[in-house]
């Protein structure tokens, strides 16, 4: 016997030989004779035979049987099915495989069929389960003379194969029976030619479903393997229009899929046009009082036969205007849910009465769950990639430091700052932060974010003079795949990731002109669309904007739109600079000392009162940030528990009275301010007596003057009025010194 090799007959070959054999009308044996010449070159075997299941009986009864030697196991043995080892393998379908048939039966020395095949020789077996239309008619065996003989691609091999010959089996049987019946009613009325119509009417008949129950069945099988071989649904879609042209001879597939919002369609075509196919994309259009809305509302197929008597739905005029004549739309259905539908057209009028219907249904049943697995798959990927973004940003969030409950200063400037982010934060309005550069801008967007209801959500951060103008659209509201160069696949903006959250533009005035027409989409009807893309996104995002720039001047001057800018400007906050508010100085200096101390391992709890006076009378252009850069400077070079100041490194050149103060210098107690509890001299005092000892020295150098240029005021920085309010509050009164 010839083994099984890789360039055997290929499983198609040797279906299309058997179906030949089948339209041939031969009778069970010459079927079965022929099967057996086929297999023989599939299979080794020194045994082939065959049994089929008598109804209603169930038994199981050898009709058919070849071997190179003598039979002990002859054709007409019959054994009851029930109890059998047979029995299983008929209920699941698989094949079996006995190595060893000695060692079989004396684990199981009451089964005679299997006594007789050892006594005739054999010592290994695969068993083959024939099922037509999913039930069971019988029982094919392959025995050999070598233990071992069969393997696992054996028993796929018949796998494959079973089916067409059990068709085939079954198909002899009906034919046998028919003929049967035709010869009983021809040998008792043999004068009726009218009947004898009517009989082969009817093996037509059954010889017709026979044929389209074949057919089913490979397009079924064939379909399954398509729609379950990959998640990409463009590619499932492809491969299944592929089938179901070659089925129905059609001359157009599509497929409509429902968005997530259901009010929009989408979906691709794939067009037959002899050997040339065109792919084409149904872009996004409406659904009410579409064919598409009437399927997806019924859920059930919509057949017009002639397009050109019936045009219900404007689908139907665009089909028949470009030569289509008659279609079958059919819902697909996934958990219940209406989740789009597959459009068949033919150039041809009544085409549908052709088709299948039926199956039809059941390629839309196998189709719906491969895009309901293919959907899934993507929304997975999307909320992975999404989750991705979004930890991209929380990471950035932890690695700041943030003191959201704790704006540092109480200076009436800042109180009003405070006031102002208490109103706004409850509410979902449009927020326009103004200010200086290092005045805490930020700090100030995120302390009304985290007031709000979306403290919860992200509030994501946008510097707009760090993108390029070229990229800061994409980068706002995202792109789709192949928008622009380098754009390999679809990318969310930072409005999306923002859902539900804040989006943080600073530098806001540095966004190109046309960037700011999106975004004045965005503030008036709350959605975006991404670059190279036509399908509006709703987002639900506030946005707090922040400029060092005068908006309204910029407006007016014809570089920023005036429309945005009125937009943007429903709640303004305007951030003082820090040399309006100098009395915040010391709270932001023991606020530095104390982070920086922490990081940096430092204990320091002091300040020199020169270099206090330096900072107090510095107009400090940086505001805050450069407050911030010069104390984490100071501590690098502080020796032990007393803060070192460099006036040369402030940039607006103030005299340096505490150069003297640098590393290797140890100031006395009396020339030192405590940080943590503000001590003069050795002895704690508040913050209000060192206001108040400020105060004093200021004007002991000034010989007393409050007002002018060499005055008080004007050498802390103050306005008259609010240095003469301070001493009152502290109980200061001014006297010159030569009075």
């Amino acid at each position: 016997m010839r083994a099984l090799s890789s360039d055997s007959l290929s499983y198609e070959r040797l279906v299309e030989r058997m179906l030949r054999q089948l339209n041939m009308g031969h009778g069970l044996d010459e079927l079965l004779a022929s099967v057996f010449d086929h297999l023989a070159d599939l299979v080794p075997s020194n045994r082939i035979a065959v049994a089929l299941l008598e109804e209603p009986a169930r038994v199981l009864r050898l009709v058919a049987c070849r071997s190179d030697g003598e039979l002990m196991l002859k054709i007409g043995y019959a054994a009851r099915l029930e109890g059998s080892t047979l029995a299983p393998l008929l209920e699941t379908g698989e094949p079996r495989i006995i190595s060893d048939l000695e060692e079989y039966l004396r684990h199981k020395p009451g089964s005679s069929s299997t006594e007789l095949i050892v006594r005739e020789g054999m010592r290994s077996s695969l068993t083959l389960p024939l099922l037509a239309d999913g039930k069971a008619i019988g029982v094919l065996f392959f025995s050999s003379r070598e233990k071992g003989r069969y393997k696992k691609r054996h028993a796929e091999l018949l796998g494959r194969l079973a089916s067409p010959i059990a068709i085939g089996v079954e198909k002899s049987r009906l034919i046998g029976q028919l003929q049967q019946t035709n010869e009983e009613l021809a040998r008792a009325n043999s004068a009726k030619d009218d009947f004898l119509d009517t009989l082969r009417n009817e093996v037509d008949k059954q010889t017709e479903q026979l044929r389209r129950s074949e057919t089913r069945y490979r397009l079924l099988v064939e379909m399954g393997q398509v729609v379950n071989s990959s998640l990409d649904m463009r590619e499932v879609f492809r491969h299944a229009a592929v089938q179901i042209r070659k089925t129905l001879g059609c001359d157009r597939v599509s497929l409509l899929l429902v968005s997530g919002e259901e009010t929009t369609r989408h979906g691709f075509a794939l067009e037959f046009n002899g050997d040339r196919d065109r792919w084409a994309d149904i872009p996004t259009q409406t659904l009410p009082g579409s064919a598409f809305d009437w399927v997806m509302q019924h859920r059930v197929p919509q057949v017009v036969r002639s397009l050109k008597e019936l045009q219900a739905f404007p689908e139907d005029r665009r089909l028949f205007e470009v030569g289509y004549r008659s279609k079958v739309y059919l819902p697909l259905l996934s958990r219940d849910q209406s989740v789009g539908v597959l459009g068949i057209v033919s150039r041809h009028e009544h085409q549908p009465d052709h088709w299948d219907l039926e199956l039809l249904r059941e390629l839309c049943s196998q189709l719906s769950i491969a895009l309901d697995n293919a959907s899934a798959y993507s929304e997975i990927d999307r909320l992975r990639t999404e989750l991705e973004q979004q930890n991209v940003y929380l990471r950035d969030e932890i690695r700041t430091d943030h003191d959201f409950g704790n704006i540092i200063g109480d200076s009436p400037a800042m109180r009003q700052v405070r006031v102002a982010v208490e109103q706004v934060a409850l509410t979902d309005s449009t927020v326009l932060i103004l200010g200086e550069t290092g005045t805490g801008k930020e700090l100030v967007a995120r302390a009304i974010h985290d007031g709000s209801a979306r403290r919860d959500n992200l509030m994501v951060k946008v510097n707009c003079a760090s993108l390029a103008p070229s990229l800061i659209a994409s980068e706002l509201f995202g792109h789709e795949a192949g928008a622009f160069t380098g754009a390999t696949e679809r990318r969310r903006g930072r409005f999306e990731l923002s859902h539900h959250g804040s989006i943080f533009l600073d530098e806001i005035s540095e966004v190109p002109a046309e960037t700011q027409v999106m975004l004045l989409r965005v503030l008036q009807e709350r959605v975006i669309e991404r670059v190279g893309g036509s399908e509006p996104i709703d987002v639900d995002t506030r946005v707090i904007a922040a400029s060092n720039r005068n908006l309204k001047t910029a407006a007016e001057e014809g570089r920023f739109r005036e429309d945005l800018y009125y937009r943007l400007n429903v709640f303004p906050i305007v951030i003082p600079p820090l040399r309006e508010r100098r009395e915040d100085i010391p709270a932001l200096l023991n606020h530095f000392v104390a982070r920086f101390s922490a990081r940096m391992n430092k204990s320091i709890t002091r300040v020199d009162r020169r270099g206090m006076e330096v900072l107090m009378q510095y107009d400090w252009p940086g505001n805050v940030r450069e407050l911030e850069n010069i104390v984490e400077r100071s501590m690098i070079i502080s020796r032990g528990d007393t803060l070192s100041l460099d006036a040369s490194w402030l940039s607006g050149g103030v005299a340096s009275p505490v150069n003297e103060n640098l590393v290797g210098h140890s100031p006395s107690t009396d020339e030192t301010v405590s940080l943590s509890s503000g001590a003069t001299n050795g002895t704690h005092r508040t913050l209000a007596e060192i206001e108040r000892q400020a105060i004093l020295d200021a004007l002991a150098r000034c010989d007393g003057k409050v007002y002018g240029g060499d005055g008080a005021a004007a050498a802390l920085g103050l306005r008259p009025t609010t240095l003469y309010g301070k001493m009152r509050k502290l109980k200061i009164k001014t006297r010159r010194k030569h009075e």
